[in-house]
């Protein structure tokens, strides 16, 4: 039995950033993405219901983990589970490649492509939400 293979499916394809669906499924959605100089991510947010994860494959990002900030090279890892307030932005002066995992994918996917899906993102809870030291960030390189 082999592996079905797809291609990556293109969702935003811009000056300054790219971002591809490269694996949709129930249990996990994994994309590439290329964000130029001054490009962020979406503003603080939580996941209730999945981990959010990030591998660096080129350049740097800045990451903020509650009220934590942590710069990751290439190379880098960062798992932010449910509950954490995070977001991301490269502040690098180059482009900085990275992986994205939503595991389990609860339709992030769909979410990328513009679909009126209830995807598991919501503003920050006012108590803080879960401790950044619960985030596993492993710097690159190294």
């Amino acid at each position: 039995m082999g592996v079905a293979m797809t291609r990556a499916e293109s969702v935003t394809d811009e000056p300054g950033r790219l971002v591809e669906i490269k694996a949709d499924r129930p249990e996990l959605v994994l994309t590439e993405s290329s964000y130029g100089p001054g490009e962020s991510g979406p503003g603080p947010h939580v996941h209730r219901q999945h981990s959010d994860c990030f591998y660096v494959l080129e350049g740097e990002l800045v990451f903020e983990l509650g009220d934590q900030r942590t710069t990751v090279a290439a190379g880098g890892f960062v798992l932010v589970p449910p509950g954490v307030i995070h977001t991301f932005r490269n502040e690098g002066p180059a482009d900085a490649r990275f992986l994205n995992l939503h595991a389990p994918g609860c339709r992030f996917a769909d979410h990328l492509r513009g679909e009126d899906v209830d995807f598991d993102t919501h503003d920050p809870p006012k108590h803080g939400g879960v401790s950044a030291s619960a985030a596993i960030v492993v710097p690159g390189g190294g």
